[in-house]
This record gives structure tokens, sequence and C-alpha cells, in this order.
């Protein structure tokens, strides 16, 4: 198949969850068929060579900078205006003309503006709901104006449009798809975020040492921010009235300034790391605070394939079949977290130390149902039934 591929930024480097899951689909199905990509980008991401080299797993890349940033009040929501470069719909239009694609293929629905026009089968990928996980990242940084939720209210009309348009939809939890089933007369396909085993090393808590507790995300996102403040500030404050040597690690790429200004002697804040395994392998615990999200994180699926004793909120873990004592450790306040960090710091006696393996056996037990490899091959053939 000759395919045409519209995505709101680069699914290259891997380093946040929407970018690895559109890095592990499209490598799968470019190995299969003739994949263009037509994608958003920075400047500063365009002048990388690791990223261009990236890049040629397509038979074609076209990629430019967003066109404008966040202005409330127009027609079309913010997020659908920056979703396609006017370079990227030329390039498709020529391309499509020298050699008609047979199908187009969008990650996230604000990516979606050539694909329904274009006249040809399409399949739209949805990480999240979109008007959700944007309402929840404005929410985290306190109340809605009158114009976000203008913006959202747009947002949601544009999306139900386009599920409707679309040939086939994939959502990745059994929530998303009810909503996006509502819209549809055929019901969307579910294929879950995914976990590559392969980079990540299981270690059971009985082999961890140290007291390092870890929270990894994209530390500019609003509720990851919200998330590595409050740890900061409200969490560990209380953990290190017993634990004075734990250390807390906020890992992720892009840190806000607020972020950056936690780095302490008690606190570490990585940036863009080239690996998260490192940072697992030697964490004693993983906390995820997560109070606003929409799909489902795959960053806990790294969490839980590692073996990693783990303390979440019920959001934190949405879009999975976790459960607690099971899995991992609840916790929806700071006096709840600071508790379990500690028991997960410090188990207690052999029987504890037990549940605690236990616990980890069965998270990786959980994440092996999740690996990537399998979960590419059906979106694959997901692809390959457009008609």
């Amino acid at each position: 198949m000759r395919l045409a591929l519209f995505t709101p930024y680069l699914p290259e480097p891997p380093m946040t969850g929407g970018r690895i899951r559109a890095h592990h689909l499209a490598t799968t199905v470019s190995a299969a068929h003739e994949v263009h990509l037509f994608a958003t980008a920075s400047r500063k991401e365009l002048g990388q060579d690791s990223v261009k080299e990236a890049l040629r797993m397509f038979a074609s890349f076209h990629v430019g900078p967003a066109p404008f940033a966040f202005v409330p009040g127009l027609r079309l929501p913010a997020r659908v205006r920056n979703g396609v470069t006017g370079a990227s719909k030329r390039a498709f239009a020529r391309l499509h003309a020298e050699c008609a694609f047979d199908a187009v293929w969008v990650e996230h629905v604000h990516a979606a503006r050539v694909a329904s026009t274009a006249g040809l089968p399409w399949l739209l990928d949805e990480h999240n709901i979109e008007s959700a996980y944007l309402r929840d990242r404005l929410s985290a940084r306190g109340p809605l104006s009158s114009l976000d939720r203008r913006e959202v209210a747009r947002l949601e009309i544009w999306e139900q449009s386009q599920w409707r348009r679309a040939t086939q939809v994939v959502s990745v939890t059994r929530e998303d798809a009810q909503l996006i089933e509502g819209a549809r007369e055929q019901s969307p396909i579910i294929i879950p975020n995914g976990v590559d085993l392969g980079r990540i090393q299981f270690r059971p808590p009985r082999m961890r040492t140290g007291a390092h507790i870890l929270f990894v995300g994209l530390m500019n996102h609003p509720p990851n921010e919200r998330a590595a403040l409050m740890l900061a500030h409200e969490i560990m404050p209380k953990v290190w009235a017993s634990r004075p040597d734990a250390r807390l690690v906020l890992c992720g790429a892009n840190p806000s300034r607020q972020v950056r200004a936690l780095q302490s002697e008690r606190v570490d804040v990585t940036g863009t790391v080239a690996s998260v395994g490192p940072y697992l392998d030697t964490a004693r615990a993983y906390a995820f605070p997560l109070f606003h999200g929409a799909g489902s994180s795959l960053k806990l699926l790294e969490a839980l394939a590692a073996g990693v004793p783990l303390v979440a909120t019920r959001v934190g873990v949405r879009g999975f079949d976790v459960h607690p004592e099971t899995h991992y450790l609840a916790a929806e306040d700071s006096d709840s977290f600071a508790r379990a960090l500690l028991t997960a710091l410090a188990p207690g006696g052999p029987s504890e130390m037990q549940r605690a393996d236990a616990r980890a056996a069965a998270a990786r037990t959980l994440a092996e149902a999740y690996d990537w490899r399998a979960l590419a091959h059906r979106f694959r053939e997901a692809i390959e039934q457009l008609k």
C-alpha cells in the first residue's frame, strides 16, 4: 500500500508518550508498506541530523514548523489549525497527483484536516480524547476562562465530526472507545499503548538498593508539572522526615521553569535523557501523583515492566487493568503517598518483601501483554483492511 501519514509532531526521537506510540507503529507499518510522512516540527528539530536519519524509514518526509501559536476565538480550534502545515498540504497534493495514495493514516484528530477531505479511505489513531486532554491540560493550570471553555467546545465538535468521517478509528482504551462509538456507526478498534520489553530490564524490589524515588514524564506538560511540584513540596518533605537519604529524580524532557527550580541537593531534574532504562534500574520506588490525564500512560507500563515498586493515583493507572496491592500501591493525597513511598523504601520483614516482589512479578506479567511488537502488528492489520 502507498500510505500518507499525517502527525502533528515527529515520531522521532521517541521521547514522549505520543512519539513512542507513533514511532513503534510507523516502524512496523513502514517495514511492509510505502509510507510518506507529513508532520509538524520545530525548527530546532529539523536541524538535527539524527532526526533526519531516523526519518529515513519513510519513503519521503515533508516536515515544517507549526503555522502559528495558540490564538483563541477563531473558527477552528488552535490545535487543528496547527496540526497540519501548509507545506504538508501542498506536498500531499503533489505526490497524490503524481501517484495516487491508497489510504491516509492520521495520528491524533487535530492532524485530520487533509485526510477528511482527500476522498481516500483513512484511519484515525486516537491516543486520547483530545477535547478531554485539552480540558485537563488547561485545568491543571487553574480555573478555565470563557475562552478556554469555547476552545474545548470547538475541539469537541471537531473531533466528533472526524470520528464520523473516518473509515476506521483506533483508540487506546475501552473508555475512549465507548465515547467514540457514540458518534460512529462502526465501533473503534482498541489497540492499547505498549512497552518495548527488550529495552526494560526487570529487577524485583529485593534486588534494589539506595533511596531514589523516580517520576518520569514530559516536564512542561501541566499535569506532569503539577505532579512534580506536589512531589517536591508536599510529598517528599514527609518522606525526608523519616528518610533524609531519599532522593527525588524528575526525569523527562523540556522541564519548565518551575520544575527546573526544584533542582537541589535532594532533587535531580534530568531534562532529556537518552534512555529512561538506567533510571528505572536504580529507582527504589516510582511515584506517579497524576490527577489530570487522558488516554493512558506509556510511562506507567515502563515502571510495571521494570519491577520498580509503583505508587500511583487512579488517574495515573487509567486505561490499564491494574489493581491496588496486586500491581501497585494506591495513594490519592500527600499523606498516603508519603506512607506508601516509605513502605517501598523499607518494606520491612521477609513477608513484606515477599509481597513487594509478588506485586512486581504481577506487574511485569501484566506489562508483557502490552509488548509493542504484537500491538504494532495488530495496527498494521487494521491499516491493511482499509477500503
